[in-house]
């Protein structure tokens, strides 16, 4: 059976032909080289960035937290080789606890010499570093507890921190807690940590007496709050300088894009103006850019390339009108030839027609 390809086939076939640029260009699709370079590279210079500055605020946080953190440990080292140990003993072994219906914990601060004493040597490292909150707790042997002892916030005016002879296990959670028993021994760093009153990064250090043995532990807190200004003056500092190098560098980008992609935009229409048969355009004059090695050699090329079509293509016509002359005068001949074979036949046969003529007459005698 015969397939019909004729002209019902037609419009499926030019319907499936791809858009030309026209087309392209009319229905968006066509974006300029230089968009599509500013695009490329913004995409780029956005990771860069946003690396750049989760790096610089995680890096600068990092830094802050392990200066604060060897501050205080030097803080509550220092701290507790300059509390007497021996007042401190004695406090904790004859001082009993002091009633207090006023406070939470129903415990209050002793009128006690000891305790002010002690109180005044946490105060000068709390006057040394702004906002910390030295403290003393000891383990009773009588229960294994451990329970907080002096205060450096007693001598301030309103007063402030835990009362005497609190138990530890009221105020903080297990994890602080273990790590308030390892202060017992040795110097122990506790990461930050959330409780019911805010964020804090602790140390603890013990207090030896003369024979080395523990009688209890010095406990530095200090806020999150300074590491979280440092981290709002990071933002505050950081985010302005890199959107406005973001901002920068695209503008460059998008110069030297421009710069770049428009002499290749007058050398696409030289080459549309070469295909439409002017080969005598001044291509390097039509593409000068601020590149000019490499333009002006593919201009050349480009120059080189239309002279050799031109040249080609005239002596395709000059050829061409040559064959078209000699195909007339073969054309020429061949009728001369036909016409003059057509007169001798009719001539030939007019010569005949009379001898036959007389020879019927003849017959007919």
């Amino acid at each position: 059976m015969a397939i019909d390809v004729g002209a019902d086939a037609s419009p499926s076939v030019s319907a499936a032909a791809p858009p030309t640029t026209s087309n392209r260009r009319f229905l968006g699709l066509h974006i300029q080289p230089r968009w599509k370079l500013l695009a490329a590279f913004a995409g780029a210079f956005t990771v860069v960035f946003a690396f750049l500055a989760i790096w610089i605020f995680q890096y600068t946080t990092a830094t802050a937290m392990a200066r604060l953190e060897t501050q205080l440990e030097a803080a509550a080292v220092g701290g507790a080789q300059t509390l007497n140990a021996a007042d401190f003993n004695e406090l904790v072994t004859t001082v009993p606890a002091v009633p207090d219906p006023g406070n939470p914990t129903g415990l209050g601060y002793p009128d006690s010499p000891l305790y002010a004493s002690i109180a005044q040597d946490l105060l000068n490292i709390y006057t040394t570093i702004t906002d910390a909150n030295p403290y003393t707790y000891f383990e009773d042997p009588a229960d294994g507890r451990l329970y907080f002892a002096v205060s450096g916030g007693y001598l301030l005016d309103p007063q402030i921190g835990v009362p005497y002879r609190v138990p530890v296990d009221q105020i903080v959670g297990p994890a602080t807690y273990e790590r308030m028993e390892a202060g017992l021994i040795t110097t122990t760093n506790e990461p930050a940590y959330t409780d019911d009153y805010g964020s804090w990064i602790s140390t603890y250090s013990p207090i030896l007496a003369e024979d080395g043995q523990s009688v209890g532990a010095i406990g530095v807190d200090y806020p999150l709050t300074y590491v979280a200004s440092i981290q709002a003056d990071v933002q505050k500092q950081l985010y302005p300088v890199l959107g406005i190098s973001y901002v920068v560098l695209l503008a460059l980008v998008l110069a030297l894009s421009t710069s770049l992609t428009r002499p290749l935009k007058r050398l696409t229409a030289a080459t549309e103006r070469i295909s439409a048969g002017e080969y005598d355009l001044d291509v390097q004059a039509m593409v000068r850019t601020g590149f000019p090695y490499e333009m002006h050699t593919l201009a050349e090329s480009v120059s080189t390339m239309a002279a050799k079509v031109g040249a080609r293509e005239r002596s395709l016509t000059r050829e061409v009108q040559r064959l078209k002359v000699e195909i007339d005068t073969v054309e020429r001949e061949k009728a001369v030839q036909e016409i003059t074979a057509s007169d001798l036949a009719s001539d030939v046969t007019s010569r005949d027609e009379p001898r036959e003529s007389l020879g019927s007459n003849r017959d007919g005698m």
